[in-house]
């Protein structure tokens, strides 16, 4: 770390003056984001760990070939990394120690840490690279400005820990799931509750579709997916194993979900509840799931997924690889058996740690 460093620190503030905090604000919006930044040729992969270690990690083609190299190793808590976000040239990670640290990744610098929270931080996420919202133990859920990291909202509903959170593309909402039975939504707007609906079991992650026209909640071994604006499912995905992870993405105008289970493998989903397949991915249980548009040496654009492992591997997968064969089935009869697909890593890297969250994030500042 550099010996001087600018600290964007904010201290513990009782709820009477985040609510000043938040009235000072005005009510300030979240700028919905405009067209999706293009794909570059370089993606960058950040990793929190058991062990308390920030690892970033950079995807970029040498000659035909995709590489996975150490660009930042941090010491970065003193606690269980549990949380990691990028958004733009900022990375956030998020620890049982209650801290969030703040990076530019960039310069390769910390720039401090905020201290809003008082439990473990469970979700970061940012909005592009002008806000950031915190979801912890403590039941609450913080919106900063990366501006000056002022603490503009404290948003309460959930009488439980926050599970996870999930901002709609748009920037205007945003969904939490806890630990009380219940997922939220947000007006980021005005930064006051919309609904709060009660949820047959714990809602343990919560994802957008791409396109924002629907969102999962995932349970401990099912997950039902919802359009946006009806109270009832659309579909429910049924998992043989405990489920770790969920990526929604979008591949040749339709939608599909990854699943990463405790069976080391991420299996694949049709957005009306039909497994797919299934990849043998890892030696060990798959952590986390991310994915970013990349551009290739040919000049085209497809989109990686990122998964990691507790067995400490970070591994890069082409799209086309894991959903292509599969893209033009109907939906299977259950009594079929799962394909079983085994395509090849386009880059793996060995961290030699057990990994814990995972966010891809393209090279841009």
């Amino acid at each position: 770390m550099a010996g001087q460093r600018k600290k964007a620190r904010i201290e513990e503030s009782s709820s009477g003056t985040a609510e000043k905090t938040a009235a000072a604000a005005a009510d300030e919006a979240l700028p919905a984001l405009g067209k999706s930044v293009p794909a570059k040729d370089s993606f960058l992969v950040s990793a929190g760990t058991y062990e308390r270690i920030l690892y970033g990690l950079e995807g970029r083609f040498v000659g035909s070939t995709l590489t996975l190299n150490p660009q930042f190793i941090f010491p970065a808590h003193i606690g269980c990394i549990k949380a990691v976000s990028a958004g733009g040239r900022y990375l956030a990670s998020g620890s049982t120690d209650e801290i969030i640290k703040l990076y530019d990744i960039k310069k390769r610098v910390e720039l401090g840490s905020l201290h809003e929270h008082k439990g473990s931080i469970t979700a970061l996420r940012f909005h592009g690279h002008t806000h950031l919202l915190s979801a912890s133990d403590d039941g609450a859920i913080c919106i900063f400005r990366t501006k000056d990291w002022e603490p503009l909202k404290v948003l309460k509903a959930h009488k439980g820990p926050v599970n996870d959170i999930a901002i709609h593309p748009t920037g205007k909402l945003a969904l939490s799931v806890s630990q009380d039975r219940t997922i939220v939504l947000w007006n980021l707007l005005t930064g006051q509750r919309a609904s709060r609906t009660k949820t047959p079991q714990v809602g343990e992650i919560v994802a957008w579709n791409p396109s924002g026209s629907l969102y999962a909640i995932a349970y401990a071994t099912e997950i039902q997916l919802f359009s946006v604006g009806q109270p009832e499912a659309k579909s429910t995905i049924f998992s043989r194993q405990r489920i770790l992870c969920v990526l929604i993405v979008s591949y040749e105008d339709k939608d599909y979900v990854l699943v990463g289970c405790q069976d080391k493998r991420i299996h694949i989903f049709s957005i009306g509840g039909a497994e797919l397949a299934s990849v043998l991915c890892h030696d060990n249980r798959i952590k986390g799931l991310s994915g970013v548009d990349m551009t290739f040496p040919d000049g085209s654009v497809h989109t990686v997924a990122v998964s990691i492992s507790s067995d400490g591997w970070v591994k890069a997968w082409k799209l086309d690889d894991l959903i292509g064969p599969v893209s033009s089935l109907e939906e299977p009869e259950k009594t079929k058996a799962i394909p079983d697909l085994k395509p090849e890593p386009l880059a793996k890297y060995n961290a030699d740690t057990r990994l814990t969250c995972v966010v891809a994030s393209n090279n841009v500042f």
